[in-house]
Order: structure tokens, then sequence, then C-alpha cells
């Protein structure tokens, strides 16, 4: 029986399921803006669970907040999508789509306010053909990250008030100024951030949700079972 600490132990099998993940072939997989969207958050997810991992067997883990909500905003966005009907999901993508071009565009108009020549072409964005939503309920979540906590009816309450958490520590706040320097008696302390879930007992929950919702995901669009399933497959076998 191992000796390491619970919190040791999870952190060595986030670590190892994350590499799974990340190794596997999926070029089997038939490329539409949908399965992109699917499988790149699913990627994206367990890079974060990487980093969160690594930093956790540093004794970092109070430094991970910016990871930690990372990983917890795509997974949220994961169960989301999940959660709308199978056949309007390609549809809420190219609203995904949309809002990211039209941030796009904000952030260069704002660089150009600025002063700012930006070197970004955005030719190929501006050329894509959109079927997206333009007012309604799935339109104003692809926009706005708590609508689409909200469209969950409670489910990510949890995953939202980690990211929550973990938000006051990824930007600067007056809430991560003070947790790193605290005051004691009249004088400048020094403190780490607290660290939500230290033993990633709930991560490991997180990132077993995250492949099985995936999968459907593949199956609904027609991926063949063995193929969908493969991503599952990784995950247990690593864990």
């Amino acid at each position: 029986m191992s000796n390491e600490d619970p919190g040791t132990r999870h952190a060595r099998a986030a670590l190892a399921s994350a590499e799974q993940i990340l190794a596997l072939d999926l070029t089997s997989v038939p490329c539409a803006r949908l399965t992109q969207v699917i499988v790149g958050w699913m990627r994206a997810a367990f890079e974060q669970s990487r980093v969160i991992a690594n930093l956790a067997l540093a004794g970092l883990s109070h430094a991970a907040a910016p990871n930690r909500r990372a990983f917890i905003e795509i997974t949220t966005r994961i169960q989301w999508l999940h959660s709308i009907p199978a056949d309007e999901r390609a549809r809420v993508v190219e609203t995904l789509i949309e809002e990211d071009r039209v941030q796009t565009r904000k952030a260069a108009r704002h660089l150009s306010d600025m002063g700012y020549d930006s070197p970004v072409d955005l030719s190929d964005m501006e050329s894509m053909i959109l079927d997206a939503h333009t007012n309604g309920p799935h339109h104003q979540q692809a926009q706005q990250f708590l609508a689409a906590v909200r469209a969950l009816q409670g489910q990510a309450a949890g995953l939202y008030y980690a990211w929550r958490e973990d938000t006051q520590y990824t930007h600067a706040t007056s809430v991560v100024a003070v947790a790193h320097a605290p005051e004691r008696e009249g004088l400048l302390a020094t403190a780490r951030p607290r660290v939500p879930d230290p033993d990633l007992e709930t991560h490991r929950l997180v990132t077993a949700l995250i492949v099985t919702l995936v999968a459907r995901m593949l199956m609904d669009v027609g991926v063949d079972p063995d193929r969908a399933t493969v991503v599952m497959n990784a995950f247990f076998v690593s864990a």
C-alpha cells in the first residue's frame, strides 16, 4: 500500500491521466467545427490539469489559481454544451465562434485607438460563414459564462463557486494582494493564497466527468462508439 499522502497520490494520478489523454491519436474522428470544439476543449482542460498536477507535486498549488480557473471554465462549458440537445449543438458552436469574432474585432479596435498597429490578420476569421444565433438564450449563454452556468440549473453551482474563488487570485484584485501581503500586528507579513481542493480529490472527479461527456457528445455526432470511448478508456486505464 502506498505511503504517499492523498494529495500526492491524486496529483500523480491526475498527471498520468492528462498525459494519456493528451497522447491520444484522434485523427480518425471526422473534423467539423463541433468536433473541433469538443476535442479541443477536452485537450485544453487536460493541459491545465497537467499543469495543476505538476504545481501540486512541486508544492506550488497556491500559484495554480489561473490554471484552476481555466480548467473549471472549460469544464463548465463542456457540461453546458452537453446539456444542449444534440441536434442544436453545431449551431451553438457557430454562435460561440461568432462571439469570438466580435471580441477579436473589439480588441483590434481598442489596439488601434491606442495607436498600436496589430500584426494579426483577421481575414480568415472575417471570411467564415456562420449559422449563428443572434438572439435568444443560446446567444446569451455563448456570450456570458454566468448565463451558461445558470442554464445548467444548479448542476454547475459548485464549479462556479470554485471559479469565482480562483478568479480573485488570478487578476490584480485587492484579494490577491492581501493574500500575499497580509497585515499582522500593524506590520506586513508573508502568506500564500488559500488552496481549494488541496488534495485534488474533486479535481479527479471532474476530469472523469470531462471524458464521459466528451465520449457521449462524440457518439451523438455519429462517431463509432469504439472510437468515441477511447478517451474514457485512456483515462480509466491510467486512473
